[in-house]
């Protein structure tokens, strides 16, 4: 009995969690760059049922006992949400005529042969504490210093520096090269993620390596075609209403693990309060 009460327990956290995720995808659907989180619920290992019982043959000395296992079957455990990994495809792009806006966008990157997935192309941006972290935001500003910043942290050039510019009368050619009066003053730097799976995400659509080692250049290495695209920002690819399509169905699934569980009290409340009482 005990072991439904379980196996309806996961399925309703993992729905919670599940809705959890999409309910942060929704709120991020007009948020530049964003990229949404999918999740893969997995079941836990199942578990073969057999009964153990003895037997016993006749023979010339006597009677010879021996143990024999019937297989009963096999019981599913419940379920976990295994993981929320990022979809990192390209978002659709609005022009905006505002130079800080900037788009990233993705023409020919390379395919991981392990995964079959593209990789990802980012921002590398510097952290107070000088720590490198990669945005997919196209969304610039300028800091107290007037250098190009995400989020409030600047945007790092090509030779690991940030872009200072004088005012928003700046240009940003395809190939990110920041000019102001005919003056160069940077190239910005893209990184590249081949493996997008060892990317973690942080906070104001930030990311990091997990084990802190540094995304390899994309500028000018000819592994990657891009084109960064001034006065125009990559919208979300949040699709909002397969979101809230997915949160119904993660609602009634809860719902329906949670009238399991209902059941459940109600059959032990009998057992524990009317069936003891006839013995």
């Amino acid at each position: 009995m005990f072991k439904g009460l379980y196996s309806a327990t996961s399925g309703m956290l993992a729905q919670q969690r599940r809705t959890e995720m999409l309910s942060n995808n929704i709120a991020n659907a007009n948020t530049s760059g964003y990229k949404e989180d999918q999740g893969s619920i997995r079941a836990f290992p199942e578990m073969l049922l057999s009964r153990m019982e003895s037997d016993s043959f006749a023979t010339e000395n006597g009677n010879r006992s021996f143990t024999k296992q019937n297989i009963i079957g096999s019981l599913n455990t419940g379920v976990y949400m295994q993981e929320m990994k990022p979809l990192f495809t390209q978002g659709n792009l609005k022009t905006t005529n505002q130079p800080t806006d900037n788009a990233l966008i993705e023409a020919d990157v390379p395919v991981n042969e392990e995964t079959n997935e593209k990789a990802a192309l980012f921002y590398a941006v510097q952290l107070q504490g000088g720590e490198v972290r990669y945005s997919k935001s196209s969304t610039f500003s300028l800091n107290e210093n007037n250098e190009l910043t995400i989020h409030g942290n600047p945007v790092l050039s090509t030779n690991g520096q940030p872009i200072s510019v004088a005012s928003e009368d700046f240009q940003i050619s395809q190939d990110g090269v920041v000019s102001e009066n005919g003056q160069n003053l940077g190239q910005i730097d893209v990184r590249m993620a081949l493996d997008t799976r060892v990317l973690a995400r942080e906070g104001n659509d930030l990311y990091r390596t997990e084990d802190n080692q540094e995304l390899p250049s994309a500028a000018g290495t000819g592994e990657a075609a891009y084109s960064i695209k001034q006065g125009v920002i990559e919208l979300s690819n949040v699709d909002v209403s397969r979101a809230y399509t997915d949160m119904t169905m993660a609602y009634r699934s809860f719902e329906a693990n949670q009238k399991v569980i209902q059941a459940y009290d109600k059959s032990m409340d009998k057992a524990v309060n009317e069936i003891g009482k006839i013995g």
